[in-house]
């Protein structure tokens, strides 16, 4: 049996992702990203950024989450923002999404580190990380 996870597709976003991005940012954010932000870091590099895709009656499925990942100084890359749409939260495409970040940034060779930031109020999202080996830095 397939699980929802294993049948949804991971690519690189396109421009005309973004306002699904757009709805899922908002609603998994209290501040969510402006559209100009969204569409920016998209942009400026969007080949290390992942959109999940459903399988479904349009041809091109329906974008269920993202992750926006950019490249930082000195080999860091940055996962900006991680969400799933509310209404497919707990089948596995947070994991798939950060799973597959990863591993583009490895693919490309000029990333040494992935770093993020995390609301520690957002146990699901904070664990999620930390199954992935992530270590807090508590910055003061």
């Amino acid at each position: 049996m397939t699980t929802i996870e294993e049948a949804a597709r991971y690519r690189e976003p396109t421009r005309a992702d973004l306002p699904d991005i757009e709805v899922i940012d908002g609603a998994a954010f209290r501040d969510r990203y402006p559209f100009f932000v969204l569409r920016q870091l998209l942009e400026a590099d969007s080949s290390r950024s992942v959109v999940a895709v459903e399988p479904g009656s349009h041809a091109e499925g329906t974008v269920v989450g993202y992750a926006l990942t950019i490249l930082g100084e000195g080999g860091r890359a940055w996962l900006i923002s991680l969400a799933v749409s509310p209404d497919r939260r707990g089948c596995g495409y947070g994991r798939g999404l950060l799973q597959r970040s990863i591993e583009v940034c490895r693919q490309k060779g000029d990333v040494d580190e992935v770093w993020l930031t995390v609301d520690p109020r957002n146990v699901s999202a904070y664990k999620l990380f930390k199954d992935f080996g992530f270590v807090l830095r508590v910055s003061s």
